[in-house]
C-alpha cells in the first residue's frame, strides 16, 4: 500500500500563515490523497490543537521532544535513534553513500533524503533494490531531492515498484518531488486512490502562493495557470475529436480547462475557432487572413499571446477598416 507524507508545512516557520490558512490547507492535502502531514514545531504551536481523525507527523530536533509534544503519528528527527513511533531521517548525497545504510539495520523506521543523482546512472533500478536490501525488516521512506529535475520520477518509481513510502512536498518547496505531480502519476499509472477530489488543486496552489508570496510558474504540471492554454488551432480541432492525443487527462480533474488563446503561433483554424467561441461574426476568408496578420504583428510587438478582450477589440478593428 502506497503512502505519501507532505511537508510542505516545514518550510514557512519565518513566515507563518494563520491559523484558519494552515488547518485549510491541511484539510485540503487530505482531501487529495495525502496520509500523513509533516508540519514544524512553530507550525503545530501556530495551530494549537491537531485536527482529529488525521495522521500528522512532527519534525522535531531532540529524540526527548516526543514528550513535549504528545498525541503525533510520528516524529521525524534527524539524530540517530531507533525508538517507536520515531523515524530517523539520513541525508544521502550520492549513490555511493548506500553503504551507510548497513549500520542501520533494525531501525524500525528510515527518511533517506537527497540521492538527487541517482536518476543518472542506468542502473538506477540496482541501487534502489539495494537500498532495500540493505534494510530488511525496516520501513524505508524515500525523500529523493530534485537537484537535477527528476525526483518526481524517482518517487513514483520507489512508491510503486519498491518501499511504497515517499515523502513529498507541494509544488517541490522543498527542493523535492512535487505532491502533485506524483499523485497525478500515480492516478494515472496504478489508479492510486483514484477517487479523491483534485479539483481542489488550484485552491491548494492559491493557497501556498499566499504563503510563500511566491506565484508558482504558470507552466508548472498539474497547478500552472497556462498548461491547459493552446494556440494552434489543430490543436484544438485534434482535442476536440480525441482529447488524450494532446492532453494526458481530462483538465477537468485537477480545477482546470482547454482554452484556445490567440497568439503568433495561430493559424486561420485557430482563428476561426475563436471566433466561433467568442460568438463574433465570422467575416470572408479575405478578412480572416488579414485578422491573422494583424494578431502575429502584435503577439510579436508584445511578446505574448492576445487576451480575449484583445482579440475583440482587434478583430472590430480590423473588419470596420476592411468595411470602410
Amino acid at each position: 500500500m502506497i503512502r505519501m507524507i507532505d511537508n510542505t508545512l516545514t518550510s514557512l516557520d519565518l513566515n507563518l500563515p494563520s491559523k484558519e490558512d494552515l488547518l485549510t490547507f491541511c484539510e485540503l492535502l487530505f482531501t487529495i490523497g495525502i496520509d500523513a502531514v509533516e508540519i514544524s514545531v512553530p507550525v503545530y504551536e501556530r495551530l494549537e490543537y491537531l485536527p482529529e481523525n488525521q495522521k500528522f507527523i512532527l519534525n522535531i530536533n531532540f529524540v526527548d521532544e516526543m514528550e513535549q509534544y504528545p498525541g503525533f503519528y510520528r516524529y521525524v528527527v534527524r539524530h540517530e535513534a531507533n525508538v517507536d513511533k520515531l523515524i530517523y531521517e539520513l541525508q544521502l548525497n550520492d549513490a555511493r553513500e548506500i553503504v551507510k545504510l548497513r549500520t542501520l539495520r533494525g531501525f524500525k523506521e528510515i527518511r533517506i533524503v537527497g540521492l538527487d543523482d541517482i536518476m543518472c546512472y542506468d542502473s538506477y533500478e540496482r541501487i534502489l533494490e539495494e537500498i532495500m536490501h540493505s534494510l530488511p525488516g525496516s520501513t524505508i521512506i524515500l525523500c529523493p531531492e530534485n537537484t537535477y529535475g527528476c525526483a518526481s520520477a524517482l518517487a513514483m518509481q520507489w512508491a510503486v515498484e519498491f518501499g511504497k513510502n515517499i515523502t513529498t512536498s507541494f509544488a517541490g518547496c522543498r527542493n523535492n518531488a512535487a505532491t502533485e505531480e506524483v499523485i497525478m502519476a500515480l492516478r494515472l499509472a496504478v489508479r492510486h486512490k483514484p477517487n479523491r477530489n483534485l479539483t481542489v488543486m488550484t485552491e491548494l496552489r492559491n493557497l501556498y502562493e499566499k504563503f510563500t508570496g511566491k506565484m508558482v510558474n504558470n507552466k508548472k504540471p498539474i497547478i500552472g495557470r497556462k498548461i491547459f492554454q493552446v494556440e494552434a488551432g489543430i490543436h484544438v480541432d485534434g482535442i476536440k475529436k480525441n482529447p488524450a492525443t494532446y492532453e494526458a487527462y481530462d483538465p477537468g480533474i485537477v480545477g482546470g480547462r482547454t482554452k484556445l488563446v490567440i497568439g503568433k503561433h495561430s493559424g486561420t483554424k485557430a482563428i476561426l475557432f475563436k471566433l466561433e467561441e467568442m460568438e463574433l461574426q465570422i467575416p470572408e476568408d479575405k478578412v480572416i487572413d488579414k485578422i491573422l496578420m494583424k494578431v502575429k504583428d502584435v503577439c510579436k510587438d508584445n511578446r505574448r499571446s492576445l487576451t480575449d478582450n484583445e482579440f475583440a477589440a482587434l478583430v472590430k478593428e480590423v473588419t470596420a477598416y476592411e468595411g470602410s
